[in-house]
């Protein structure tokens, strides 16, 4: 359930505040707070409580909550974490709105805090309450001065434009302390348990004081409440940038035990993502650039092209390489931009994208602004990248070098239509004196590969969106029962229920003895594949189940026996029911495409190679449901499944429309069984060549 607009109001933007546990020692959390709303500026009331009552820090102090002569807006629980829930009622009850917990002791510690934050979320939850917290740093907005934040807070932080939110409080403090990026508030929401990403992305989305906002989390409780905030934040057309922590094996484990809350599928929080217009970065480096791009760009390329412009052959050329690493095309100039280049650059320079203008602009820095001028003009052209290092070691000399093109390049982007970004090459960025003449009015990124991250992320990709919902399809009661009762499907009773659903299964029967064995292989036509029929043997070969290019009848009844014979040795107390007869499905590619299921997001299709390849090519894509064909083409051709169906080294085409129609149709028979569904493995799936279909030559359903 999501905190109401006005307790979020109340925890955000409080107009009063009252400090529980209020203390002037100096190592006490309640102290550091009272601290920071001093200093800051904080113009609201300021309501010490403690039960001794006197005079915190020259303001009175109650004894109670009870005893306060106004109802603050929020309480700042400076107690410890047993005293907590009983603090939180008593404020609850007192009509207070808005809570930050401060202490340590929840979910993040063991049994007893899960159940110590599951009674603080129902306190919240009973009367209405927005709480930040517990096991957090508490949060700051730097335009009203509410510092409720239980730690030292730097001089030099500046107001702006960047709201963070963070599940840590050392990333909140190491993000917000760079000097690169003006904040409007800082959040470190720790366990996030009553109020958490939603509800400080639904308020945002509304905060006028806030035009990009950053994401640093441990784990998603609720991606159905987190996809609906960021609508709201996308109609306020507010980037979102986050960090992610836990997405490998170790982080997980390291999030569990800070947060308690295990992070999901790396998968499925990036096709989330994907979904809902978060941009996700690997490192502090690139949240960084990437969230001084997003707040300093006011406008979004209208065109995919970049253009890269330096003053060295190598150096635009290193530029290059990693601009193609991330996908960023830099297309080559137009007849008309090579010409204006030609007539600008001196004879021996070469006018193509990157463009190295040569030393002559250090003589005449003019020309530098001229070239900016004709790629500006390019039709193909987005963004400008003006790739130009004057490291910080140089000496005044040295600097000076360079301050005609710090110049030109600040000239030109006060004016330009278009976005225009002066890059670094080094993450220790420039020179104080190329800084001071470039100004204030230029959107400066440091360290290639962070930056060229960073611009990746904001320019157009054209990719059709992924849909949000899919009518749901009423589930066949017959089907729904045989999933619901907990038996184990065979290869042949999966293959009945794809069928049933239009999914396209090999022809196949099965045989009870070595004469129905062969009777069905003659019916079939041959060769045939024959495979044990058992919901027990899911993977066959091993347990010496499938026999192929069965030619005759002799040699089906013969493979008969032999399978049942080897399915008994390899697992005695299996069901057996007898053996599949199956056609043989030749040329094409075989694929991987599935259903798998991620909490809390629920489930999504995967594709990729498939076959017995699969453990070691492990390549493949994943999305949530719903998927349309649209995004299984996509899908699809971000594997490297994608070479191998267009026809590899010469082999023919393969039907790819009709593999993408294959994984639609197995999204929407997730949306409709998914309640019974854990996994569902097509593999292989052959994906003949064009015009032919697929066919789907094994299932699993778990």
């Amino acid at each position: 359930m999501p905190a109401p607009p006005h307790a979020m109001a109340a925890l955000m933007a409080p107009r009063s505040v009252a400090v529980i546990g209020a203390s002037e020692r100096a190592d006490a959390s309640s102290s550091f707070v009272m601290r920071n709303l001093l200093a800051r500026g904080f113009a609201g009331p300021i309501l010490p409580v403690h039960p001794r009552g006197g005079t915190v820090f020259g303001l009175p102090a109650a004894r109670s909550i009870a005893d306060l002569d106004r109802t603050p807006d929020v309480a700042v629980l400076a107690i410890a974490a047993q005293h907590v829930n009983g603090v939180l009622e008593e404020a609850g009850a007192a009509g207070i709105k808005a809570a930050v917990v401060l202490a340590s002791g929840f979910a993040e510690l063991d049994a007893a805090g899960r159940e110590r934050q599951d009674e603080l979320v129902a306190i919240a939850r009973r009367h209405g309450m927005a709480v930040c917290g517990p096991n957090c740093l508490g949060l700051f907005n730097l335009h009203s001065g509410a510092a409720l934040y239980s730690s030292t807070l730097s001089g030099t932080l500046a107001p702006g434009a960047l709201a963070l939110v963070s599940h840590s409080g050392a990333s909140a403090i190491a993000l917000s302390g760079t000097g690169r990026l003006g904040l409007s508030t800082v959040v470190s929401c720790g366990n996030g348990a009553a109020s958490d990403l939603p509800d400080y992305l639904a308020f945002l989305a509304g905060d006028d004081q806030t035009r990009a906002i950053g994401l640093v989390m441990e784990a998603l409780r609720d991606p159905s409440a987190f996809a609906r905030a960021m609508e709201a934040v996308n109609t306020a057309g507010k980037p979102v940038i986050a960090l992610r922590a836990g997405r490998s094996a170790a982080g997980q484990r390291a999030t569990a035990a800070h947060t308690g809350a295990l992070a999901g599928s790396a998968e499925a929080y990036a096709s989330l993502f994907r979904r809902t217009g978060v941009i996700e970065v690997g490192d502090m480096d690139e949240f960084v650039e990437t969230a001084a791009l997003c707040i300093g760009l006011h406008r979004r390329p209208a065109r995919g092209g970049v253009a890269v412009i330096g003053v060295s052959g190598g150096g635009v050329a290193h530029v290059a390489d990693i601009a193609q690493e991330n996908g960023l095309a830099l297309p080559a100039f137009s007849p008309r931009t090579v010409a204006t280049l030609t007539s600008v650059l001196p004879p021996f320079a070469t006018p193509q994208n990157p463009l190295d203008t040569t030393g002559a602009v250090f003589a005449d820095a003019s020309v530098y602004t001229r070239v900016l001028e004709a790629v500006a003009a390019d039709p193909a052209i987005g963004l400008i990248v003006a790739a130009q290092d004057a490291p910080p070691g140089l000496d005044e000399a040295g600097a000076g070098e360079y301050l005609g093109i710090a110049g030109a390049i600040a000239d030109f982007a006060a004016g330009a239509r278009m976005p225009t970004v002066l890059m670094s090459n080094l993450s220790a960025g420039h020179h104080r004196l190329f800084r001071e003449r470039a100004g204030q009015g230029i959107l400066v990124l440091n360290g290639t590969r962070a930056a060229l991250k960073a611009i990746a992320h904001v320019m157009p990709r054209g990719e059709a969106p992924i849909p949000a919902c899919t009518a749901r399809e009423e589930p066949d009661p017959r089907w729904r029962a045989v999933l619901s009762s907990g038996k184990r499907l065979s290869e042949g009773e999966a293959k009945a229920f794809l069928a049933a659903h239009g999914l396209p299964v090999t022809r196949e029967t099965l045989a009870a003895s070595a004469r129905e064995a062969a009777a069905a292989a003659g019916a079939i036509g041959y060769p045939v594949v024959m495979k044990i029929a058992s919901p027990d043997l899911p993977h066959k070969t091993e347990a010496g189940g499938v026999r192929l290019a069965i030619a005759d009848a002799g040699q089906a009844a013969r493979a008969f026996e032999e399978i049942m014979r080897n399915a008994r040795a390899y697992a005695p107390q299996a069901e057996l029911h007898g053996v599949l007869v199956q056609e043989t499905v030749s040329g094409g590619v075989e694929a991987l495409v599935g259903l798998v299921r991620h909490e809390p997001f629920g489930l999504g299709v995967v594709v990729g190679i498939g076959g017995v390849m699969v453990e070691l090519v492990a390549d493949a894509a994943f999305e949530l449901l719903p998927v349309d064909r649209d995004a299984a083409l996509a899908m699809i051709g971000r594997t490297k499944l994608a070479p191998l169906l267009a026809g590899y080294r010469g082999a023919p085409a393969c039907d790819v429309p009709a593999l993408a129609d294959a994984v639609a149709a197995l999204s929407r028979l997730g949306e409709t069984y998914g309640d019974h569904i854990a996994a569902l493995d097509l593999n292989p799936v052959a994906v003949l060549p064009a015009g032919r279909g697929v066919r789907i030559l094994d299932a699993l359903i778990r």
